[in-house]
């Protein structure tokens, strides 16, 4: 699996914010840091399957760790 569709990424997103107790605050600053990073380019993820479900993990590095 190399990516998340927008139904997979909104359950997953779903998840989190439930085990943060149904809300997640994120300031501005960190929102835009996130979009635009400093050096211009955005961390991909890395998506594994487990026998459980699945991982996902920020792949940084080179553009092949994604």
């Amino acid at each position: 699996m190399r990516y998340l569709s927008d139904v997979n990424l909104r359950a997953v997103l779903s998840v989190l914010v439930a085990r943060e107790g149904g809300t997640v605050d994120i300031s501005n600053a960190d929102l835009y840091a996130a979009m635009l990073p400093a050096d211009g380019r955005g961390e991909g993820f890395a998506i594994e399957e487990t026998a459980t479900g699945i991982r996902i993990s920020l792949a940084t590095g080179t553009p092949d760790a994604q």
